[in-house]
């Protein structure tokens, strides 16, 4: 299985994501995580180039894609624009406030993509809480959503992130 680990914004995302990965122990399965560009240049981190990092992905082979944050931008856009084609979708901690600033119709672009997916959001997440997520893709097709707790944004239980993982991956 190819997995494809889009992380958030900032680089510590990246260690997280490692973490997740390891913490998953998927058999047989090959993992990329993508390294931003604006992590190793200058400008901070809030200068990622999105439509670059969506390009960057072009040809890879993704059976299964995990996102966190802003990778869940990155991903669903990829997804949209036909750059990737993961046969299923885990994203962690979607900002829907980043969708609702850009006049991204969320419910459109997941119910268009046609993919398994499962989200995973905090109740009270800073970025978008799950009730705002539920608002917008619930009730959209091949979608699964699951609440935690929190409002951080950080989702550092890792072990309960696989849980939910591992359960909806046995289910499809």
């Amino acid at each position: 299985m190819n997995i494809l680990l889009l992380p958030g914004i900032n680089q510590k995302t990246e260690k997280w994501g490692a973490s997740l990965i390891s913490e998953l122990a998927l058999p047989d399965s090959s993992v990329t995580i993508q390294r931003y560009g604006h992590w190793d240049g200058t400008g901070g981190e809030q200068c990622m180039m999105m439509e670059a990092e969506i390009e960057r992905l072009r040809g890879v082979e993704v059976d299964l894609l995990i996102g966190k944050s802003v990778g869940v931008v990155v991903g669903l856009l990829a997804c949209q624009k036909s750059v990737i084609a993961p046969k299923r979708a885990v994203f962690i901690g979607t900002p829907v406030t980043s969708f609702i600033e850009e006049n991204i119709d969320l419910f459109q672009l997941v119910d268009g993509l046609s993919l398994p997916a499962l989200y995973i959001q905090q109740k009270d997440d800073v970025v978008g809480t799950s009730g705002m997520l539920c608002e917008r893709i619930g009730k959209a097709s091949q979608t699964t959503i699951v609440e935690v707790p929190g409002n951080n944004h950080q989702y550092k239980d890792v072990k309960q992130l696989t849980r939910h993982i591992k359960k909806w991956l046995g289910e499809q």
